[in-house]
């Protein structure tokens, strides 16, 4: 190189090292929920804070529906966001095992500035013990829109307490109409909203410190009860109205028509912009008081927290400070109230938002005067807010408590149809004349049977989430001391370090082997060629499965650096046994599989003989049974998801009522009975093109002169196909019943879809989880309750399960070769 040269290189690298050194650090910002709308006015915000504070933000919107698993893969990755905005739980759950910082401890001295910005009652949902992990970022709560019309037609008053609100329902009822109970109806982390103004708390520390649960009280139950008779003892059109729920509040149809709908507090802007036709007819009011306690209203929505491994601390703290000023808040709420049919109320927990100094920004902005009694409300509902700090072990345990309350909802549902039915009456028909006050012996033996189930169903249930909340503990003081010396962790030998070392050297002994003798010298080009897919299958195959193996034997939160990981032995194994959870995981996949495998290849033999014959317009014909195939799961299920609407709007119920068929609609996705039989026809009905298409490749290897010498001594379609068409397609039917079985200990992304959880935080596979196969119990473990332990060994049981199926498989068709 000549000295030009050299110069020439030296200058370059000094310039490169220089532009670098006064590049504008990026902030990383994530949030959970946002749109293309957020997306807009967060790239906006980021321009506006760049220009003062000179940090690029780079916005990156995440879905609902995989929030905790994409946050969990960069955290896992290292590779985390500087800044998230996460649900309410993310604090508490990434708090617990030193993900994310201690507001307190990193900034002693702003954030006190930052925490006068809330009501205090608000932040023990973001704290761990003393330590503040996070703080609320937007927030909802339900509300009860009901149409002054019609109230005003039945002589009724908007609902102060929860008795008032029973009152009008039942008024409702008997006069025919119905309640649409959307958010957060028939959920089980909103019973605070029933619980909380008695002071009842499902799962909490005692004075002690010690995990409880409060499920055994009178009281507590006695909401529960109330709460169960709100859900399911009304008249409603459905549980899940796809986004119709504004169209059923405006309906007047008798049978249809919604006069009280509950939901999000949103909703209010979105109906003076989407529907100003009902101006005028309709008003909102806050979620009533308890009749015998006091307000208390629930706080939904998200929270935001700064990782551990930002890199850029500080400057995710001014941004934070920056979204939690007044000027900016205001900009947030102008952009949400200007997004047409989007339109929504930004419902900001920042308490000096709603002080009477702060009363121009809302008297005096034109766009918010229709929304005035709603901003009026918000003062209401953040004082009335009362958080709870999280148990280590509660989402492990309330899943016992959710899938109970689904249960008794099927009960509730299924002994009102049969109660009608004595009395030749629709669902429907039999709890409008409970409104009209008939038949009122009958209605307090439901409520008394109610109330056995609530009672009994808690007995059972509590000894077991205590053991789960006392083990919980104990793996907690594991966590402290690990986030105690986290750098050490972090610097430790760790699994995956010594799987990396030995796939290595492998590779180097099949290096050393290729090179150790001429004879194999000469098959260089072929070991070339050979090693590409090789080296991949070391890498993406051997250390993953390694790894896993590994952690199948330890309790390890993939939070935590993986040197973390606490050595347990088979308690892993013996536990997904002992809690029942995999039992009945693999009772639903053999039975998914024992009905979708037989069932789809019988189908496919019958459609691929009828397309492999001359039929008109064959081409369309194979069109229509192909097509499936290329069509993805989400949009199939969505699809189906409106077949199997469950009520009268949904595709399928509206038929069955049309011909008279049902009197009620049928509860194909609500009910634990009906929900796993939609996901096995939809997983039947998008597997047949693959199915048909082997099987029509294989007819066509079949020599047509075999049909014809059958023909020709007399034997009809039947047995042609039976004796000649089936027997040809052996190697084809065992081809398919192994990938079919395969598949079926597999399934997930349909049950996962069907189940509402493509935006829903926290996965619930079906009503009482009646969808939750051996996937879904595995994808609960490893990316809800981050027990990676746990999740692994089910995936080896899975493993297994495959390989022993598959082996059997293969011993059958090769003894029939015989």
């Amino acid at each position: 190189m000549n000295p030009l040269h050299k110069l020439f290189a030296v200058v370059t690298l000094t310039l490169l090292a220089l532009t670098a050194f006064a590049a504008e650090p990026v902030l990383r910002f994530w949030m959970v929920g946002a749109g293309l709308e957020d997306t807009e006015l967060y790239t906006r915000l980021g321009r506006e804070f760049e220009k003062t504070e000179h940090v690029k933000v780079e916005f990156t919107p995440l879905p609902w529906g995989s929030f905790k698993m994409k946050y969990l893969v960069s955290m896992a990755a290292g590779l985390p966001p500087d800044i998230g905005v996460t649900n309410n739980g993310g604090p508490y759950d990434y708090g617990v095992v030193g993900g994310v910082i201690d507001l307190r401890k990193e900034f002693p001295d702003r954030v006190r500035e930052l925490e006068s910005r809330y009501q205090p009652k608000t932040l023990p949902l973001a704290s761990v013990g003393d330590r503040l992990c996070g703080v609320p970022f937007d927030t909802t709560t339900p509300a009860i829109y009901y149409r002054t019309d019609t109230f005003k037609k039945l002589g009724l008053s908007p609902p102060k307490t929860v008795a008032d609100l029973n009152h009008a329902l039942d008024v409702l009822d008997g006069a025919g109409y119905m309640t649409l109970f959307e958010f957060p109806g028939a959920a089980q982390w909103s019973l605070p909203m029933y619980t909380m103004p008695f002071g009842k708390v499902s799962i909490h520390l005692d004075a002690k410190g010690n995990p409880t649960v409060d499920w055994l009280d009178p009281q507590y139950q006695d909401a529960i009860v109330e709460a169960l008779n709100l859900w399911w003892m009304h008249n409603s059109p459905g549980s899940n109205l796809n986004g119709s729920g504004t169209g059923v509040f405006g309906s007047d149809e008798m049978g249809t028509a919604t006069p009280v709908y509950i939901t999000a507090t949103g909703a209010f802007a979105q109906l003076h912009r989407t529907r100003p036709d009902l101006d005028g007819k309709w008003a909102m009011t806050t979620w009533p008081k308890a009749s015998n306690g006091r307000s208390y209203n629930i706080m939904a929505g998200t929270a935001a927290v700064i990782f551990r491994d930002s890199h850029l601390k500080k400057e995710a703290f001014d941004w934070l400070m920056y979204l939690t000023s007044l000027p900016v808040q205001h900009e947030i709420i102008l952009d949400h109230l200007h997004r047409g049919e989007n339109s929504d109320f930004f419902f900001s927990t920042i308490v000096q938002n709603y002080a009477p100094e702060n009363d121009s920004f809302w008297n005096n902005t034109p766009e918010i005067k229709p929304d005035l009694e709603l901003v009026k409300a918000f003062k209401e509902i953040v004082a009335s807010y009362d958080t709870q700090q999280g148990v280590q072990g509660s989402e492990d345990a309330a899943p016992l408590e959710s899938n109970l309350l689904d249960s008794i909802g099927a009960y509730i549902q299924g002994r009102l149809q049969d109660m009608a039915a004595k009395h030749q009456l629709s669902r429907s028909e039999y709890v409008k004349a409970f409104g009209q006050g008939k038949y009122g012996e009958e209605h307090e033996q439901i409520e008394r049977e109610i109330r056995d189930k609530v009672a009994s169903g808690y007995r059972e249930i509590t000894p077991r989430a205590m053991a789960i909340l006392l083990k919980a503990r104990d793996e907690g003081a594991e966590y402290a001391r690990v986030v105690a010396h986290m750098s050490e962790a972090e610097s430790a030998v760790d699994a995956l370090k010594v799987a990396k070392w030995c796939a290595f050297l492998i590779f180097l002994g099949g290096v050393a082997f290729v090179f150790s003798k001429p004879a194999n010298r000469a098959k260089l080009i072929s070991y070339a060629l050979v090693a590409p897919p090789m080296v991949l299958a070391l890498v993406f195959v051997f250390v993953p499965a390694a790894v896993a193996l590994y952690l199948s034997f330890t309790h390890y939160n993939p939070v935590l650096p993986l040197s973390a990981a606490e050595w347990t032995g088979d308690s892993n194994y013996r536990d997904i046994f002992k809690s029942g959870e995999l039992p009945k995981s693999l009772t639903h996949t053999f039975y998914y599989t024992v009905v979708t495998v037989p069932t789809g290849i019988v189908i496919s033999l019958v459609f691929a003989y009828l397309l492999n014959a001359k039929l008109r317009a064959q081409r369309w014909w194979r069109f229509l049974y192909f097509s499936p195939m290329v069509t993805g799961v989400v949009s199939v299920a969505l699809i189906f998801s409106l077949l199997f609407l469950d009520s009268k709007l949904g595709w399928i119920n509206a038929v069955l009522l049309k011909l008279h068929l049902v009197k009620d609609p049928i509860l194909f996705l609500s009910s634990e009975k009906t929900f796993l039989p939609c996901v096995m026809a939809l997983a039947i009905w998008q597997g047949l093109a693959f199915t048909i298409l082997i099987f029509l490749a294989g007819l066509q290897q079949i020599p047509q002169e075999m049909y014809e010498a059958a023909e020709v001594d007399g034997a009809g379609e039947i047995r042609r196909f039976w004796n000649i068409a089936v027997p040809g397609l052996r190697p084809q039917v065992f081809f398919v019943t192994v990938l079919g079985c395969i598949g079926g200990l597999q399934v997930f992304d349909t049950i996962y879809t069907l189940a509402g959880k493509s935006g829903g935080a926290s996965a619930r596979f079906g009503p009482n989880d009646a969808g939750q196969t051996v996937v879904p119990l595995l994808y609960h473990y490893g990316f809800e309750t981050f027990e990676m332990g746990k999740s692994s060994a089910v995936a080896y049981v899975l493993f297994l399960l495959i390989l022993i199926l598959t082996l059997v498989q293969l011993r059958v068709y090769k003894r029939g070769e015989v």
